[in-house]
């Protein structure tokens, strides 16, 4: 009988959840959903220093938005709970006791001003700063006896000198020199458990069967494994993902383009697709198709078919500086966000997909919120909701993002006609252009035309009696109609508009 597949998604509560985090997650429910397990979410509070209350509710937003829900976790509960690890200190320290009471970890009372004399003398050495074993070999008593006193210590875990090997299911077999590595700190002198530490035994504890995390944790592992080891504990399969590069190929950081995914919530993207295109960062699927919602990634997605290789977080534009301090996204404005948006990226692409494919009943209702935004649209919303929702089905085909909305529609009914630059104004005022639009108008004007290809038609009709074609043809129809010479494709327009309004725009400039 196969084992049942447990993965989790641990978070530090210290900061906003970011695109390498977020995916992460995602890796961890595909797998999961993929296998039919359960995926578990536990926050990792053990750095009380950093972690907040605050930052844990906005990592659990971020993920109910992308709806990557757990099956446990610190709101839903569960069987192997608490899912917070700062609930946890009574599992650890027996754990803690059981590795003391075998002589697997001891007492270490170095102060910061040791600490800090071994890494300075390694440092001018040129070697590794590896802990010199100086209270190893403690007798008990000698340490009961100062820790009656008060001294602060911490507990270190004996390292044999061995290989550590590591079997990854994306980075294959890794080997480390525990002789590197030295007696570690498992247990903080504030009495809390490492990272290192605590994810060993919460992982045993809640019977996680694959740890699946960034490639920067890979480092890690040797000392989870040393861990696991001296505990007795059977080992989780490791998956280490590749890590997210910016354009300018350095790896992502809150000053590398890794800002909050609510940001991407906030600037009109779907849920689906965010998800769609991160799970691309780093894994194809064997049909290596491209366009793939939720119920199709769970049902696809198999962490063996993650790359080594770096993903490439193409979605802001003015990030190969040299500088990786001139690029902070967490201190700019919204505006200047998005100013430096690449709107050629895939995520653009896929949402542009999702924008157009879902069905209005789902996708209204965060669309109206985006067009809310303008005081005159909110209004036309709470007058008239139907036609405005009747208008956006129409130009949806043309939003990268929900929040692109509002200029389409600000165009779409604006009542007073404005050539917008000289340019525009001297073409339309050419002998030919006049010909173009009085001949288009009249057309519109006997045909009542009411559908983009009727529209299109009279165009032509328009072309072939005045002799215009191409730009000649539509520039001319396009600025006496709308005032500019960019926007929306003519027929489509015309169409919601209505043969009244257009010849209500044409007759302003004629």
């Amino acid at each position: 009988m196969s084992k049942v597949i447990r993965t989790r998604f641990a978070p530090s509560p210290s900061g906003f959840l970011h695109v390498g985090g977020a995916r992460t997650a995602l890796f961890n429910y595909l797998y999961a959903k993929a296998r039919g397990g359960q995926y578990v979410l536990r926050v990792e509070d053990t750095d009380q220093g950093r972690s907040t209350p605050e930052s844990e509710r906005i990592i659990l937003d971020s993920l109910n938005w992308l709806g990557i829900i757990p099956d446990e976790g610190p709101d839903e509960g569960g069987d192997f709970g608490p899912y917070r690890q700062s609930e946890r200190l009574d599992i650890y320290s027996k754990y803690t006791q059981t590795l003391i009471e075998k002589n697997l970890a001891y007492p270490c009372f170095c102060t910061e001003a040791e600490l800090e004399q071994m890494h300075e003398a390694a440092k001018r050495l040129g070697v590794p700063n590896i802990y010199d074993g100086r209270y190893a070999n403690l007798p008990k008593e000698e340490a009961q006896a100062r820790i009656k006193k008060g001294e602060k210590y911490s507990i270190r875990l004996r390292v044999a000198g061995d290989e550590v090997v590591v079997q990854d299911l994306v980075q294959g077999k890794v080997k480390f020199d525990s002789r590197l590595i030295g007696d570690f700190i498992i247990v903080k002198s504030d009495g809390f458990p490492t990272y290192n530490y605590a994810v060993v035994v919460d992982d045993f504890e809640m019977k996680i069967s694959h740890v699946i995390r960034g490639v920067g944790h890979l480092s890690n592992t040797p000392r989870q494994i040393l861990i696991h080891n001296a505990l007795g504990l059977p080992l989780p399969e490791y998956a280490h993902i590749s890590e997210i590069v910016g354009t300018d190929k350095k790896k992502l950081s809150k000053r590398r383009g890794a800002t909050s995914v609510l940001f991407f919530r906030d600037m009109g993207y779907l849920s689906e697709a965010f998800n769609n295109y991160m799970a691309l960062l780093g894994w194809y699927p064997e049909d290596a198709a491209e366009f793939m919602p939720m119920t199709e990634l769970k049902r696809k997605f198999d962490v063996a078919r993650c790359s080594k290789s770096p993903s490439m977080f193409d979605f802001f534009l003015n990030e190969n500086s040299t500088d990786a301090e001139d690029f902070k996204p967490e201190d700019m404005s919204e505006a200047e966000l998005k100013k430096m948006v690449n709107k050629k990226t895939k995520l653009n692409w896929l949402n542009n997909k999702y924008i157009r494919s879902i069905s209005m009943a789902e996708l209204w209702p965060e669309a109206s919120r985006f067009l809310s935004k303008d005081k005159g649209l909110a209004a036309l919303i709470q007058k008239d909701p139907k036609r405005i929702e009747e208008i956006y089905d129409r130009v949806r085909m043309y939003l990268d993002t929900l929040d692109d909305a509002v200029p389409f529609f600000l165009e779409l009914l604006k009542e007073k006609i404005q050539i917008e630059s000289k340019e525009a104004e001297d073409l339309v005022g050419t002998e030919e252009a006049k010909n173009v639009v009085a001949a288009f108008a009249e057309m519109v004007r006997t045909q009542k035309p009411s559908t983009p290809e009727a529209f299109s038609e009279i165009m032509k009709q328009a072309g072939l009696k005045t002799g215009a074609k191409g730009k000649g043809l539509f520039m001319p129809i396009r600025i006496a109609s709308t005032g500019s010479m960019h926007g929306l494709e003519l027929p489509n327009l015309f169409a919601i508009l209505g043969h009244e309004r257009v010849l209500a725009r044409l007759v302003q400039i004629s």
